[in-house]
């Protein structure tokens, strides 16, 4: 169940972001952890997913950030995990940081389709699946203060929150029904 899972990850009682991504610089998991220390204190936050292709240093870099901000109680790294609909499920708000536009953000779509309320930096793909204010919200990427006001916000009016994933959840459902789209490409073939 969802209470044994945060109960075992140590979040009871917790306001939690989850970010889900391999540990990399361009995908901006210190922009998250800058944001948390300008957060109330119960908010904390998951980082699913490790470092890939030789980026240990940036791995050693974010917990060094951790230390300097004096975060340690409020983050938790929990590496390549298999559990990701329950681990994104058991969150509060799911983060996109990325730094550099990426074309499509699946993690954005993976998380509204769990009913979760979403904040994406404002580049590439996010621009097209968020909508502020209404399926989640867009920040400028690499600004901490901006992300820290979106959670702060999402952890004091919740019932806000709730309005705006269960939105992202009913679109996102819409857009991505694999009906639907097999309908679309059926359509696009019949053009041609």
């Amino acid at each position: 169940s969802l209470n044994h899972l945060r109960q075992n990850l140590g979040l009871d009682g917790q306001f939690v972001v989850g970010h889900f991504s391999r540990l990399s610089p361009w995908k901006g998991q210190h922009i998250l952890l800058e944001a948390l220390a300008h957060c109330p204190d119960d908010v904390t936050a998951i980082l699913v997913g490790d470092a890939l292709f030789g980026e240990q240093d940036y791995v050693e870099h974010l917990h060094q950030q951790v230390a300097k901000l004096g975060l340690e109680k409020r983050v938790r790294f929990l590496g390549f995990r298999s559990d990701i609909v329950s681990l994104m499920t058991a969150c509060d708000l799911i983060a996109h940081t990325s730094t550099a536009p990426e074309p499509f953000g699946r993690v954005i779509v993976e998380a509204m389709l769990c009913g979760k309320p979403v904040v994406a930096a404002e580049a590439g793909g996010a621009i097209e699946l968020v909508e502020t204010g209404k399926t989640g919200w867009l920040v400028t990427p690499g600004n901490p203060q901006q992300l820290a006001k979106v959670i702060t916000t999402c952890r004091q009016q919740p019932e806000y929150a709730a309005t705006i994933a269960k939105e992202s959840q009913r679109q996102a459902s819409q857009r991505f029904n694999v009906t639907n789209i097999n309908q679309q490409i059926g359509q696009l073939l019949g053009n041609l």
